[in-house]
């Protein structure tokens, strides 16, 4: 009669895998939770409230633009924004103010305060790094409207906002 050969159980390489598994899952479980508990939680809002009366105030911003037929061609570069506003403006407003949201990051917002130069089109500094994902909304805090439109900047590439 043959003797098989015996192993200690620490030795299987099955026992590993089976044992393995669940141990990286407690682990990976453990790394979630501390996550979860040291990032910001800048996608909850605290006052749903006032979130709904900004709603309000926003979309008649969104109607003023729409009744102005108000559109920009915008082209990013590594350091300046151009920007061309075209529209049924009275006037033209002499500085535009530009929100670059990022999607999840509060604390990589960036607002760019664009001028009218004497050649009608308005130019700011660049202070995102492209290209980037964002949420763009160009404000007129002089006339009360604005455009919006979530989009993936890339370097001297024009886009366009309309009111639509």
């Amino acid at each position: 009669m043959t003797q098989e050969k015996f192993t200690p159980w620490y030795k299987e390489p099955y026992m590993l895998l089976v044992a393995g598994i669940p141990v990286i899952a407690v682990i990976w479980g453990l790394n979630m939770v501390r996550l979860a508990l040291d990032a910001p939680d800048t996608l909850v809002s605290d006052s749903y409230y006032k979130d709904g009366v900004t709603f309000t105030e926003s979309y008649k911003l969104d109607q003023a633009a729409d009744r102005l037929q108000a559109e920009a061609v915008m082209t990013f570069n590594t350091d300046e924004i151009s920007l061309n506003l075209t529209g049924y403006f009275d006037a033209q407003p002499n500085t535009l103010q530009l929100e670059l949201i990022h999607p999840t990051l509060e604390d990589r917002d960036v607002t760019v305060l664009l001028q009218r130069m004497p050649d009608g089109r308005f130019m700011g500094v660049n202070e995102i790094e492209l290209p980037a994902r964002r949420h763009v909304w160009l404000n007129s805090p002089e006339q009360g409207w604005r455009l919006r439109l979530t989009h993936f900047i890339e370097s001297d590439k024009a886009f366009t906002l309309s009111y639509q």
